[in-house]
């Protein structure tokens, strides 16, 4: 008996966390049985929409029991995706391989990125392997921040890179990832932290809490940013520590949980401006995916 195969093309929509939307908007047409996603359009993946798509496909083997299978993956796509560690998450079949010597050529010594990280949803374990990350980062800091270097900034990285991990385990109920890197695109240099789980989400998360008034989730969202709110305890500072740093080096937070997503960019036009965008009402998607990101 022959078994038909679902084979659904993706569109070239990597670029950012906000044209990512239209590959969630996908996810009824992929999540059916025997799907096979063709990514030959794909021209460029970065570290938000690669972790989402990370998730994306841990569903998918969550909910089928089958791995996601990937066909027709561009090389150099495949080579950025295999230096990233993409696929030692083990939820992706791939339908074609390349040979070594065509891998290699995407440099394995390159230290301006930090690996695809499991942040386990034990604290024990998460507290050890955000340890590990942060050591790596303060090793590879010098390249990852190149265009922003100075001691103040890796320390605040570090930070956040902390409390963001931290909240995986605390909060999610479920394991999460870490990466970032910095790369090119147009005349910027970006730096792009991201750290993303599929657990219960904010909205969730703070469901216990029946004191707390907001008119949504991206609302929410911006409560937790800006206010000392917890989920577990009397009051937290965790997200707004971030909001602040972020604040101080003039750069940009998108946090993406469940149907809404929140975006803060600060010192855009001048060193005291900011903008914040709202949106619900999007395609669920679980958990929280929450980016971080500096341009130059």
């Amino acid at each position: 008996m022959t078994i038909s195969k679902n084979i659904v093309m993706i569109p070239d929509r990597f670029g950012d966390p906000y044209i990512f939307e239209n590959i969630l908007s996908m996810q009824e047409e992929i999540f059916k049985e025997k799907t096979i996603l063709d990514l030959s359009k794909v021209s460029f993946m970065e570290p938000y929409s690669m972790l989402s798509f990370l998730i994306l496909g841990r569903n998918y083997l969550r909910k089928t029991g089958e791995k996601l299978k990937l066909s027709n993956i561009p090389i150099h796509i495949k080579q950025y995706l295999t230096r990233m560690d993409f696929f030692e998450s083990g939820v992706f079949d791939l339908a074609d391989t390349l040979k070594d010597f065509v891998m290699f050529k995407r440099s394995s010594a390159s230290s301006r990125l930090l690996e695809i990280t499991m942040i386990p949803n034990k604290e024990r374990q998460g507290v050890e392997v955000i340890s590990s990350v942060i050591e790596l980062f303060r090793k590879r800091a010098s390249m990852i921040l190149k265009y922003w270097m100075n001691d103040s900034v890796t320390d605040y990285f570090v930070t956040v890179i902390s409390e963001l991990c931290q909240n995986i385990f605390e909060h999610s109920l479920d394991t999460g990832y870490i990466a970032m890197q910095t790369y090119r695109s147009g005349n910027e240099n970006i730096a792009r932290l991201v750290i993303a789980d599929s657990g219960i989400g904010i909205l969730k998360s703070f469901s216990a809490k029946s004191n707390l008034q907001y008119s949504g989730g991206a609302d929410l969202i911006e409560m937790a940013l800006t206010t000392p709110i917890s989920s577990k305890r009397e009051f937290g500072y965790g997200l707004c520590q971030v909001n602040s740093i972020t604040e101080r080096l003039n750069g940009t937070i998108f946090i993406r949980s469940a149907e809404s997503s929140l975006t803060l960019l600060y010192g855009r036009k001048e060193k005291s401006s900011k903008y914040i965008f709202h949106r619900d009402g999007l395609n669920q998607f679980n958990g929280t995916q929450i980016s971080i990101s500096l341009s130059a």
